[in-house]
C-alpha cells in the first residue's frame, strides 16, 4: 500500500471518529489501522506537513484541506468503480472523464445530476463512517443479506423516487430476491417489499450488516 493510501486510510479513520464525536490519539490511530506505532507516526507526520490533520494535546482533527480530501477521496472512488461501465466503453469513459477540476458540474453534465440529487449525494459522501471502500450496490448483495444504505447516486428525480419508497441513508434494507441476469431485485425495507430494476439497485450504495451485529 503505498504512502498517500494510508493516509487516505487515516483521514477517513479521523473524519468517523469526528462524526462520532469522539477523539483519537495515535496509539488509537496504530491499533485500528493496524500499524506499528512508529509506522503510524511517520504517516501522521507527512498528513500533518501537508496541512490534512492538525493536533492539540494529542487528540487529532482535520484540517479544511484535510476534509475537503476525504470528499475528493469519496466521491473520485465512486465515480471510478460505480458509475462506469466495464469493458471498452468504461475505459473510454475514464479516459474522457480523467482530470475533473469541477465536479460539482462535471456531475451535473456527464451524469445528470439535478440539485437535490447532487445535495443528497454530497450530504451521504460527508456523513459515510467508515471507508468509502467497504460500500458495495445494493443490487450487489447476496440473497438474504443485510445492509445499511449509504447514498444514492443518479440523474433528475432518482433521488425523491428513493425517498418514496422509504430508501434512505441510515436504513436497514434486506435484499431477499435476485432475478437472474441482472434482473428485477426485491427488497425488504421496514417490513415492506419493494421491487426495484437492476440499474436502480445499483445506484444505491450500502454498507453490509455483519451477523455479529
Amino acid at each position: 500500500m503505498s504512502v498517500e493510501e494510508k493516509i487516505s486510510e487515516l483521514l477517513e479513520l479521523i473524519r468517523t471518529t469526528e462524526l462520532n464525536r469522539k477523539e483519537i490519539k495515535k496509539e488509537e490511530i496504530a491499533a485500528e489501522l493496524k500499524y506499528p506505532l512508529l509506522e503510524t507516526e511517520k504517516i501522521i507526520d507527512v498528513a500533518t506537513t501537508e496541512g490534512l490533520i492538525q493536533h492539540n494535546d494529542g487528540v487529532f482533527r482535520l484540517t479544511d484541506k484535510g476534509y475537503m480530501a476525504v470528499q475528493h477521496h469519496r466521491e473520485s472512488y465512486i465515480h471510478e468503480r460505480f458509475t462506469h461501465q466495464p469493458a471498452f466503453l468504461g475505459r473510454l469513459s475514464r479516459v474522457i472523464d480523467g482530470g475533473i477540476k469541477d465536479w460539482q458540474g462535471h456531475w451535473r453534465r456527464r451524469h445528470s445530476f439535478d440539485e437535490e440529487s447532487l445535495n443528497e449525494f454530497y450530504k451521504g459522501i460527508q456523513g459515510l463512517e467508515g471507508h468509502v471502500e467497504d460500500t458495495l450496490p445494493l443490487a450487489n448483495l447476496d440473497q438474504g443479506e443485510h445492509g445499511h444504505i449509504v447514498l444514492a447516486f443518479g440523474g433528475r428525480g432518482l433521488v425523491r423516487r428513493l425517498t418514496e419508497m422509504g430508501l434512505t441513508p441510515g436504513t436497514e434494507v434486506t435484499l431477499t430476491r435476485k432475478a437472474p441476469f441482472h434482473g428485477p431485485v426485491e427488497v425488504k425495507v421496514r417490513d415492506i417489499s419493494l421491487a426495484l430494476g437492476y440499474g436502480v439497485a445499483s445506484k444505491v450504495l450500502v454498507k453490509r450488516v455483519k451477523e455479529a451485529d
